[in-house]
């Protein structure tokens, strides 16, 4: 990704879905992970929160969704992926199966950064793809054999990667 602009941005996106990531961790996890998780959603909330402060100093730069007129791919596939994860977690409820909500909406955001690579023209989606869909996955083979909520697993895998790639990008910015 050549748009410093556009690095800035997923800082404050990857710092701030890490925060929504850890908080749902916390919706059922092992008592003794409650206080790092606290930890990590504080954490990610300040890299969020920095990354805003990155986007105003790389306002000026250009970024791929107006430079190559590739907006409307990137809500096109935001939209799917808001109605595919919700309709799917509606019904996963509805069918008092809450427990696979989390790895379900982790793998619909997995798949989504795939396409968003290739409108972003950052190959370092690819592995948050894989990571997010390898989270859902060991999270559903977990979840027979786990006492706690499936949601503290999920959490823990997707947060922890969101929070990782918005530190790797602070640094990309600044060596930029």
């Amino acid at each position: 990704m050549e748009y410093l602009r556009d690095i800035a941005t997923s800082v404050v996106i990857y710092g701030f879905f890490g925060f929504v990531w850890f908080g749902w961790a916390l919706e059922g996890p092992k008592e003794s992970w409650k206080k790092y998780l606290g930890v990590a959603c504080g954490t990610s909330l300040l890299i969020g929160l920095f990354g805003i402060y990155l986007v105003f100093n790389y306002q000026e730069e250009a970024s791929v969704l107006t430079e190559k007129g590739l907006s409307s791919w990137y809500y096109i596939i935001v939209i799917i992926e808001f109605l595919l994860g919700g309709v799917v977690a509606y019904l996963l409820y509805r069918k008092q199966l809450e427990n696979y909500i989390a790895p379900w909406i982790c793998l619909v955001v997995g798949v989504h950064f795939s396409p968003l690579a290739f409108i972003f023209q950052e190959p370092t989606m690819h592995i948050l793809a894989i990571l997010f869909i390898v989270t859902s996955i060991i999270t559903v083979k977990r979840s027979k054999t786990i006492t706690y909520k499936a949601s503290a697993i999920t959490g823990i895998g997707a947060g922890s990667t969101l929070l990782c790639f918005a530190l790797f990008n602070i640094i990309r910015l600044l060596l930029a």
